[in-house]
Formats: C-alpha cells, structure tokens, sequence
C-alpha cells in the first residue's frame, strides 16, 4: 500500500510503502486506517490537536468499476465521543486518489493560517486558502475548478468545520462524511478543503473472476426488491413509513411514537415533490441519492431528525433545513438530537429559552447558531451528552458513547438496540445493522423483540460489516449480496484465496482493535439512554461478552487478542 503523508504544521510531504503484514493482518480500508490510527495516537490525546491525524484510506476494490465500490473510509478520533471513528464514503475522492498512485493519505498537524491541499500530476502542493475561509460551499468549489480544472474530486468543509462544532461533518462530491465531527478535525488544523485528480489506471489482480463475481452480485441487486426497486425508486426515504407503521419511529426527542402526519415527509412524498435527479455513487447500479432545489437530499435519517423529531411536516421546509445543514457542514442526525433535546428542555422550563416543536424558523435559526456558535447554539454545537451535563438532563439526551442516536428506536428492535450500545463509534445502527434481520427480513426475518441469539448474530454481522468497510462496499450491498460472496471478492481483487472464516477472522480482529482503543481512551461502559431503559439489553450484553471472549466489563482477554494477532 502505497501512502502521502502531509504534515501541515512543517508544510512538508513524505510519500513510502506501508509494511506487506499490516496490509495482510487489515486487508485496507477501515482495517489499515484503524491500526495506523491506534498505533499513532496517545491515550488520552485532543481529538483536535494538532498532533491528532486524520486518515484517508481506500481498500482493495476502490477504482475498480465493481458494484457498489467506488467508496473510501475515513478514520480519526472523534472530538464529539473521544471513540476511534471510521466513517465511509462514496464520494470520488477515494477513487481519484489511488488513480493518483496512492492508497492512503495521512494529513497530520495544523496550518498557521486556512489552506487546501491539491494533489494533481504528480505534484502535492499546499496554498493559500484565506479567500475560501468564511465563503459558501458554492463559491468555494466555483474557484478551485477555475484554478484546478474540471475533473476533480473536492473535499470540504463548511462553516461548522471552520468553528470546530463536534458534529462538524465533511462533504465530498456530493456525498458525506457524517457524524463523528470529522469536519472539526480539519477544522482544527486550518485545511478548509482537498482537491484530487488522478488518471492512473487500477487493476485487479485476477480481473477474470473478479468480473465473473460482479456479474453475480448485479443479478443478487437486481433481484432484491430493496436494491432494485425500493431505494433506486424512492431513495432511503422509502423507509419512513414502514418505520413508522412497524413502531420503530418516534417523535420530540425520542418520547412519543410519530403520527400519521409523518408521511408527509417520505420518501414518497421526496420523489413525488421534490425529486430534480437521482445520484448514484461511482459503479453504483442502485442509485438512492436524491437531488432536489434544496440540494443533495433529505436522506431518511435528516427526513427523521430534521422532520419526525423536530414535529415539523412540511417536505419543503424539511428539505429546505437538510439543505442548510448540507451547507454549514453539520450532520444532520447529531443537529436534529441538540434541537430535540433543546426543545424538550424549553418545554420542562430548564433551558431558559422559549421555544417550541413544530416551528421550522426556530429551527433555522438554531441551526445557524450552532454553526457559528453563537448564543444558544455554543452550547449545542457540542452535543447532547455535554447538553445533559450542563442543564443537568442527563436523561434528555438520547445517546450512547456521546453519538446521538439515529431514527430507528430502541424500543422497536431489540437487537438493533444492543447495537447501538456495542457499537464502536457510539450510538450507531451502522456497524451491526440487524435492522436488515429485524425489520426487512434479510436474510431471513427474525422476532424482533426477542433476545435469544441476538448477541451472536450481531457479533457475525459486525465482524462481517468491518471487513465489507475494509474491502470497501457499500452497507447496502448486504440487502442483496449473500456474506460469503465478500471472501470471493476479496480472492479475486488480491489474488490470494481468502476463505469466509478468513473474512471473518480480519472483521473480528479489527473490531476488537478499535475496542482496545476505546477501552485505553476511557470511554463508558455499554448502556443505552435512560428513557430506553425497558430494553432488555443486560441479558444479550453477558452473553454478547461472552460470545467476543472478553471480561465482564466488556475488555478483550488476553486469549482473544492472541487468537487474533493482537
């Protein structure tokens, strides 16, 4: 693996070889990222420190047109959780910069004043990027094609970036880097954007099986009905109702279930009212992004955090609210979670304000504070586990680890909710995503409030999950692609046979290298919110301890770590 370190403090760039064991041991993507960024942190370091690094890394599939591949991860620590933090991406960046001859790119320390970073040609060069600081997305991106020509990957921040809110996320393409407050992180070191054009040529290293598995795998996405039919047709919004209708959606701040009125807001309502085009990350067949006047989306979750949560119901303002938050560089999810909370807090009179749900222009104007931390918004902008804190509502704020959780409700699916508590990088259904299980019946559907065998089968799914993030796929491609196909693939594009226990074996050893991260970092035990109280999630987390072969306070055993290589 080939990787460009930039050190913005020193303003210098140094390029080498990651050594062959790493690349074997993590395969790429989340994996290599992961142990870089445990080996390279000290306990206990700023998330926003200079010293603090940011990793860029593709794995074996990125640049090649396989289905559902043209992603890349980013890994750092997280300010708004202090966990380890990989989020995955499908921008162009990832593609463009191994056709620029790099697998992975390091960016360490911190400018002296706002730059951006451009690799194009063979030259890596930093510039000036005052004129870009403070300006809109719009504009920014306007002048870097004038200066760096068409075809070119850019990667952002917006104003939340530059103030370092905690849920600051960063825009690539049209595409997102969520949650986490990855857009802090760039923040804090003064690099306001990345620009990247490659025209190298990537090539599997058996391209005939790799071509005959990609055949296959389009015909598992074109046969599922969620692949083939749900998200190209009505994007992640098609989910919102059936959310709903099954209990699994609820309203200001995670009390109540969400009324009918929530259909106002689906995905259905998106296409039919909104919808300009789709959008369709590189090699994606599905296509479940939607373009509206507002720009790039509402996606599910912002339809639920911005619209369900918040009692607001009128698609144009909710798609007008994703549109800003699209424009400021925040998450929607984390934003939506710190409205919520704030708004519950008004109406128990412990926030000091007076404000109310339902009202889309306090909501905008909140919005706006919290990027520029401001007034209100200074406090918001760090999220609802230090809100809790400082209005003493720990019980307000729905979060596990300090991540705010996203729209699927506890309360509705069990094992989803152990999830959410396991889950490395806090309050996530990403990682496990037994919603696929629970709700969808994929692969097969299973009682969604019992608890017996829950814990192994999420601990199957997340081990399978971290190596689809290592390969790099896309999470959607576990609707439709059966598991042991990503061992196939994983032969195929590297030339080496890995078999499905192999697979596993490298999900399971990078899960439990972020958990010793976590474990060094001092992050809390697993629990969920206290108004989640009612889950029965003691039982599955015992046995899901058991099932990982760590201690009773959730730590690797030193027999696990050896199984593993660790």
């Amino acid at each position: 693996m080939n990787f460009l370190e930039v050190d913005l403090s020193t303003s210098s760039v140094r390029e080498g070889r990651i050594e062959t064991g790493l690349s074997v041991g993590y395969a790429g993507g989340r994996g290599v990222t992961s142990r870089l960024l445990y080996d390279s942190t000290g306990p206990g370091e700023d998330a926003l420190s200079p010293d603090a690094p940011l990793f860029f890394g593709t794995g074996p599939l990125t640049g090649i047109p396989f289905p559902m591949a043209g992603r890349y991860i980013a890994t750092a620590k997280s300010p708004l959780t202090n966990t380890i933090f990989s989020s995955s991406c499908g921008g162009r960046l990832g593609v463009y910069l191994k056709k620029a001859g790099f697998d992975l790119l390091i960016i360490k320390g911190a400018a002296s004043s706002p730059t951006y970073l451009s690799i194009e040609k063979g030259h890596v060069q930093l510039h000036d990027g005052a004129g870009l600081w403070g300006q809109r997305k719009g504009e920014v991106k306007k002048r870097l094609r004038e200066k760096h020509g068409a075809d070119i990957s850019i990667l952002l921040i917006g104003r939340a970036g530059e103030t370092e809110v905690l849920f600051a996320n960063i825009e690539n393409d049209g595409r997102y880097l969520g949650r986490g407050g990855l857009g802090a992180v760039l923040g804090s070191k003064n690099l306001k954007a990345i620009v990247i054009k490659g025209k190298g040529k990537i090539r599997a290293a058996n391209s005939e099986d790799l071509a005959f598995v990609g055949y296959e795998c389009r015909k598992w996405l074109a046969a599922n009905p969620v692949t083939s039919q749900g998200l190209p047709r009505f994007g992640t919004g098609v989910l919102l109702n059936f959310m709903r209708e099954t209990g699994l959606l609820s309203t200001k701040n995670h009390r109540f279930p969400a009324p009918f009125e929530s259909s106002k807001i689906s995905g259905e309502m998106v296409t039919s009212s909104l919808l300009q085009r789709k959008r369709a990350c590189l090699f994606c067949p599905v296509a479940c992004g939607r373009v509206t006047k507002h720009g790039d989306g509402p996606e599910y979750e912002s339809l639920w955090s911005l619209g369900v949560n918040l009692s607001l119901f009128d698609i144009e303002k909710v798609a007008a609210l994703n549109g800003l938050c699209n424009e400021l560089g925040l998450d929607t999810i984390s934003t939506g979670g710190a409205i919520g909370m704030a708004l519950e807090l008004s109406e128990t009179g412990r926030l000091g304000h007076a404000i109310e749900y339902g009202d889309a222009e306090v909501v905008r104007g909140l919005v706006e504070d919290i990027a520029e931390r401001r007034g209100l918004g200074e406090i918001l902008s760090l999220g609802t586990k230090r809100m809790g804190v400082r209005f003493g509502a720990e019980e307000s704020g729905v979060q596990v680890k300090g991540l705010e959780l996203p729209a699927y409700d506890p309360k509705g699916a069990y094992g989803n909710a152990l999830g959410y508590i396991t889950s490395n990088r806090g309050g996530c259904h990403l990682p496990g995503y037994l919603i696929g299980a629970e709700l969808l019946g994929v692969p097969k559907l299973i009682d969604r409030h019992g608890v017996q065998g829950k814990a192994s089968l999420l601990a199957l799914y997340q081990n399978l999950f971290a190596f689809m993030d290592t390969l790099i796929l896309c999470r959607f491609a576990s609707f439709a692609v059966p598991g042991d196909y990503y061992a196939r693939i994983a032969s195929a594009v590297q030339g080496t046979k890995i078999t499905w226990e192999d697979a596993l074996k490298t999900g399971e050893r990078i899960w439990n290298l972020e958990r010793l991260f976590n474990v060094r970092e001092g992050v809390e035990t697993d629990r969920l919110p206290s108004r989640c109280s009612d889950v029965p999630v003691d039982e599955m987390l015992r046995e899901y301890y058991e099932v990982r072969g760590w201690d009773e306070l959730g730590v690797p055993t030193e027999k696990r770590l050896k199984e593993l290589d660790l």
